[in-house]
């Protein structure tokens, strides 16, 4: 993280966490309980939830893309919103952030979104990283892949995976056990699939697209 961002954390976060914290013992504890969240892994959401969360529409949760606003327009999470990360760590910023739904930051891989989430929960928020970032959402997500020498249970994995990602596209065709998604279903703009390799001989067979 360069040092503007560094200075811009500590002159925006701090006062907000002394207050949150309120003295020496509290602060104490509270960073211990955000040292226990980290080794447990408690201050992290996977891509899988978080698809399912969206898919279900759960509204307990505001999701946060802390990447450059040109790397957001060309291609982000269904329903983020654009928070920069030098405008997320700005105290005006950081009051109008809901205290009654987590946050949930990304950035494109796992260490600026990690950060910034350490600093919004030592100011009192419920925030949480994507696991992964971005680029392991669109892996993971939205292109999804079929090991090699797959066994039945892994392609009807895999099909459940395909209906996600044809969710996120706005091309759901249903057939796999999924709900229906609404018809404001979101989509990731400028992202194409990547070709499928063909299938080898006595591999799984597959339904290929949405």
């Amino acid at each position: 993280m360069n040092r503007r961002l560094v200075g811009l954390l500590m002159t925006a976060c701090i006062p907000l966490a002394l207050t949150a914290c309120g003295g020496s013992s509290s602060s104490d504890t509270a960073y211990k309980q955000l040292a226990q969240a980290i080794v447990h892994g408690q201050d992290q959401v996977d891509a899988d939830k978080l698809a399912d969360w969206i898919i279900k529409g759960k509204q307990d949760f505001v999701l946060l893309d802390v990447r450059p606003q040109s790397e957001f327009t060309a291609g982000h999470v269904a329903s983020a919103q654009s928070v920069p990360l030098t405008y997320l760590v700005e105290p005006r910023t950081l009051a109008r952030l809901p205290k009654d739904r987590k946050l949930i930051l990304y950035s494109n891989g796992n260490r600026k979104a990690s950060q910034a989430a350490v600093i919004l929960r030592l100011a009192g928020l419920h925030a949480y990283s994507l696991l992964g970032g971005y680029e392991f959402w669109t892996q993971r997500v939205l292109h999804p892949t079929l090991p090699a020498n797959a066994g039945d249970d892994e392609v009807l994995k895999f099909q459940k995976q395909q209906a996600v990602a044809c969710y996120f596209s706005g091309n759901y065709k249903g057939g796999t056990g999924e709900a229906a998604p609404p018809t404001n279903a979101g989509f990731i703009p400028n992202l194409r699939p990547k070709p499928r390799p063909r299938p080898k001989a006595g591999a799984p067979q597959i339904h290929e697209g949405c």
